[in-house]
């Protein structure tokens, strides 16, 4: 036992742990076996020299300060095998913003932990316990080493930064620069620093000529104009994948409102691609809305927040519509409160304006949020823009058990992808109230409704979603399953009914709804095209896969690990048979132009030389509200408290409430409509202003 616990205490176990640690990091970031043994030895070899560093340093409590640099570049492991885990990438310095908002969404953080990471720390009790026992090895004048030591450790760094610099740009070395751990890093804030010395801009005209020759021009005029005048929903759905469309599990339809829209007026776009960056779900809202990319570095919400834009909102804006925006969370939250007024929205009604007494996972539940929407649609002057955000089918997919209504099989009730049809079934039965009280209030029939996912549910990197997929579906579930999201614009009685399978994504949806309802875009920096008139579709990534990744038609492209040419993979989809990825370096240069360009169009601000517009602070806004309200004469009394206004609102539900089969299809909804319109004795005073409403919904 005395040997065993002396054994414990040798530096020869501290060696052995952190081989250990080592190569489990190597393996959670994907380190291929070939490769290994490669980055251990030079890991080995770098920390090495940092130990004999401090060692020789005179440094004043260096067992302390080795200690905590040590502590510190082991939490920078654990960080990078987490984030692996979830954007199949490791952490950069750019990337440190984000801790903001992991602690805003901790269900989510909770749920993506993996315990092998934890690993990351098991060395440092040892080496903490081992340095209370013996120094680090004092300078000492006699050591006959140590004027050779220097030169061996010069020549060991003088190394470590053409490794990082790569001046030749040797493939090999970006390969370590790209996994190796202290390399990755270094090479990470030396890029950012490089970047901000040697940024080179590129005139407007360049960049201009880029735009055309990467962007397809509009090929014909079908559709054009069928939604003109009408009012757009546009509701983006939280982790709505594509394949739950007109899916069953176990026995029951997944999405039975959804797949009813599919059947008539709706025209849907089933290979339609997420292009999301780090900032996830406000990413797809801004190439939504925007039609440019989002970059890698953080959410362009508030990289390029006070940036000048023409997109969806102005554009409709310049139309005579009034533009809103509907969140059932915290307004501050991926900056939205701030960004909003420059991306065109005139209101934006977040947790803190509506009614958050029916909260499920991070916001208020779906089922809630609807319903306060259509009291704003009801009170807002015709035609209006309305952009709907749901938020009940966030991971991690918290669903209490009663308002649960899929019958799970028992190996799924544990995991992920049981709980993800859970909240994607919820969101589906509100998704059938909203057309239906739609309906009831008369919105519906002068109105586009428009559903598209916003991202993946299912990462098929963590909690063994890529195993029970496959098994699902009943093929392998790899990056073109995984990052395909519906897209479905339903345009009642426009008699078109239509599935359209071009390739596109959320950097097409702007030109694509621009010409269903027949809006000119007045500027050029538009990098998607219109999907009911393409033939061609093509589709850059961001995050999840690394900038030079596609989908070209039927053909995914992931580039290599490393981030370059070689080495990259294609396969066609659907068939899913390997393909020769070298002969797709065009279309690779085309990923890249658009995602450069589009970086451009930002960092310079090229939109601004087309239009402008006035811009007014939500909190301006509010003022002016405030003000109106104490001048207006109105038949509201100010004066009630919230408990007589909520007597009147359980009376009007009381006359006005309608039985909702969540099962039930609309056709068999239609007649409780009629129910219910026939049965309504409230009729809302429609003279009442839109600034009065915003109070009683707040």
């Amino acid at each position: 036992m005395t040997k065993f616990i002396k054994a414990l205490q040798s530096p020869y176990m501290i060696v052995l742990l952190f081989g250990f640690k080592l190569t489990v990091y190597y393996i959670l970031i994907g380190a291929t076996t070939m490769d290994l043994a490669i980055y251990m030895i030079l890991s080995i070899i770098l920390f090495g020299t940092l130990f004999i560093v401090f060692s020789r340093s005179q440094l004043k409590n260096k067992n302390s300060i080795y200690l905590v640099l040590y502590s510190l570049l082991s939490v920078l492991m654990f960080a990078d095998s987490m984030y692996y885990n979830y954007y199949n990438q490791t952490v950069s310095i750019k990337q440190l913003w984000q801790a903001a908002n992991v602690a805003a969404v901790p269900d989510s953080f909770v749920a993506t932990l993996i315990p092998a990471s934890f690993l990351m720390f098991v060395d440092i009790p040892f080496i903490q316990y081992y340095f209370k026992k013996h120094n680090l090895v004092k300078y000492n004048d006699s050591w006959s080493f140590r004027r050779d030591i220097k030169y061996v450790i010069a020549g060991i760094w003088t190394a470590l930064a053409l490794l990082v610099i790569n001046p030749t740009g040797n493939v090999t070395v970006d390969k370590i620069n790209s996994m190796e751990f202290l390399t990755n890093h270094i090479h990470d804030i030396y890029k950012v620093v490089a970047e901000n010395f040697e940024a080179e801009t590129i005139s407007a005209e360049e960049v201009l000529q880029v735009v055309e020759e990467v962007t397809p021009e509009p090929e014909g005029a079908r559709l054009q104009g069928i939604g003109k005048g009408k009012n757009l929903i546009l509701v983006q759905v939280e982790s709505l994948q594509n394949f739950v469309i007109n899916a069953s599990y176990n026995g029951q339809i997944i999405t039975p409102n959804l797949n009813t829209l599919l059947d008539q007026d709706t025209l849907y776009f089933d290979h339609y691609y997420s292009n999301i960056g780090k900032g996830n779900t406000v990413d797809a809202e801004f190439s939504t809305l925007n039609s440019l990319y989002p970059v890698i570095d953080r959410e362009c919400y508030t990289l390029y927040e006070q940036n000048t834009y023409n997109g969806l909102p102005w554009l409709l804006r310049d139309e005579g519509y009034e533009a809103f925006a509907v969140h059932g969370y915290e307004g501050e939250f991926w900056n939205r409160e701030a960004a909003y007024p420059y991306q065109g929205f005139e209101e934006f009604y977040s947790m803190e304006d509506l009614d958050s007494s029916e909260v499920i996972g991070l916001g208020i539940s779906d089922k809630s949020m609807f319903p306060q929407a259509i009291d704003i649609m009801e009170q807002v002057e015709e035609p209006f823009f309305s952009f709907l955000v749901t938020l009940t089918s966030h991971h991690p997919y918290l669903l209490d058990g009663e308002v649960s209504s899929l019958e799970l099989k028992e190996e799924d009730k544990e995991t992920k992808f049981g709980a993800y049809l859970q909240t994607i079934r919820y969101t589906d039965e509100a998704i059938g109230q909203f057309i239906n009280e739609l309906k009831a209030s008369g919105l519906y029939e002068d109105s586009i409704i428009v559903f598209y996912g916003d991202h993946h549910g299912l990462n098929l990197n963590m909690d063994d979603n890529d195993i029970i997929m496959s098994e699902y579906l009943g093929r392998n579930y790899d990056y073109d399953e995984m990052l395909r999201v519906p897209l479905m614009i339903h345009i009642p009685q426009s008699g078109v009914t239509k599935t359209i399978s071009t390739t596109g994504g959320q950097i097409d949806f702007l030109p694509t709804i621009a010409n269903i309802m027949d809006i000119e875009i007045e500027h050029p920096y538009v990098l998607g095209q219109d999907l009911v008139n393409a033939e061609d579709g093509f589709v850059a990534f961001t995050a999840y896969l690394f900038d030079g990744s596609f989908v070209h038609n039927n053909i995914m492209f992931e580039i290599s690990r490393e981030g370059i040419f070689e080495g990259s993979q294609a396969w066609e989809i659907g068939t899913q048979n390997e393909m020769d990825a070298s002969l797709l370096e065009e279309d690779y240069n085309r990923a890249i132009a658009l995602k450069e360009t589009s970086k451009e169009i930002l960092e310079q601000n090229l939109i601004a030389d087309y239009v402008t517009h006035e811009i007014k602070e939500f909190d301006e806004m509010k003022k002016l509200d405030e003000t109106k309200e104490f001048d207006e004469t109105s038949e509201f009394d100010e004066t009630k408290g919230f408990d007589e206004i909520n007597e009147l609102d359980e009376t009007k539900e009381s006359d006005g409430t309608i039985e909702f089969d969540e099962t039930k299809g609309f056709d068999e909804i239609n007649e409780l409509d009629e129910t219910k319109e026939s049965d309504e004795t409230k009729e809302f005073d429609e003279t009442k202003e839109f600034d009065e409403i915003k109070e009683l919904v707040r």
